[in-house]
C-alpha cells in the first residue's frame, strides 16, 4: 500500500511539473495592447473594407450666402404685428397660405356676425396675431389671393367673419378696440390651399 501511495504521489508531481513547464512561457510573455486600426500596418495587398458613415441631412440657414453672388430674398409668412394709428408704411401686407381642415364656425363661436357668414374652412391655430396699442377710429383688413377664400378676426368684443366682399376675397373695416387679434385667412373649400397677401390699412 504505501508503495502504490509513493508511485501515485510521483506520478501526480510529473504531471504539475509539465503544466508548470507549458503554462510559464505563455505567463512570461507581456500583455498584447490592442492597436486601433490608424496604428495596424496595411498589407498593400489587401483592399481594406470601410465601415458604413451615417450621414445627416440639414436644412441650409437662411443667413448662408447666396451662389454667384446673387441677392437672396426670403419671403417671410405668417408674421405677427404690433401698430399703432398713423402708422407707416401706410399698407402693412403679411404673406401665408390660407386653409385649413378646421370649421371657421369652431372658432368663431357663431354661424354669422355683423360683417358676414363663418363659412369655410382654417387652421387650428391663428395665422397672423395683430396687436392694437391704441384704439383705432378706422382700420382694415383685405385678402388678395387668386383662390376663393375667407377671413375670421377674433379678439375684444368679439368674433368677426366675411367671405366674397372683393371678388372672391374677405375685408373686414370699422372702428376697432386696443387689444390683440387673432386672424385666420381660410379657403371656403375644405384643405383647399392658397397664398395670399393680408393688406392691413387706415385708407378706406
Amino acid at each position: 500500500m504505501r508503495h502504490s501511495s509513493t508511485r501515485s504521489l510521483l506520478t501526480l508531481a510529473a504531471i504539475i511539473t509539465a503544466l508548470i513547464a507549458v503554462d510559464a512561457p505563455v505567463r512570461s510573455q507581456p500583455p498584447t495592447t490592442q492597436k486601433s486600426p490608424l496604428q495596424q500596418s496595411v498589407d498593400p495587398k489587401v483592399t481594406p473594407t470601410r465601415n458604413p458613415v451615417e450621414v445627416k441631412i440639414s436644412r441650409p440657414q437662411t443667413n448662408e450666402l447666396p451662389l454667384n453672388n446673387k441677392k437672396a430674398s426670403f419671403v417671410r409668412m405668417f408674421e405677427d404685428i404690433a401698430i399703432a394709428p398713423n402708422f407707416t408704411p401706410k399698407v402693412i401686407e403679411l404673406r401665408g397660405i390660407s386653409g385649413g381642415e378646421v370649421a371657421t364656425q369652431k372658432k368663431s363661436g357663431r354661424k354669422s356676425t355683423e360683417t358676414g357668414e363663418c363659412i369655410g374652412f382654417i387652421d387650428k391655430e391663428p395665422d397672423h396675431k395683430i396687436t392694437l396699442t391704441k384704439p383705432f377710429r378706422y382700420l382694415k383688413l383685405q385678402v388678395k389671393s387668386s383662390g376663393d377664400t375667407i377671413l375670421l378676426v377674433r379678439g375684444p368684443g368679439g368674433s368677426w367673419c366675411n367671405d366674397d366682399t372683393s371678388d372672391r376675397n374677405p375685408e373686414i373695416s370699422g372702428d376697432w378696440l386696443e387689444g390683440t387679434y387673432e386672424v385666420w385667412v381660410g379657403s371656403y373649400e375644405e384643405n383647399a390651399s392658397f397664398p395670399y397677401l393680408l393688406q392691413v390699412t387706415e385708407v378706406p
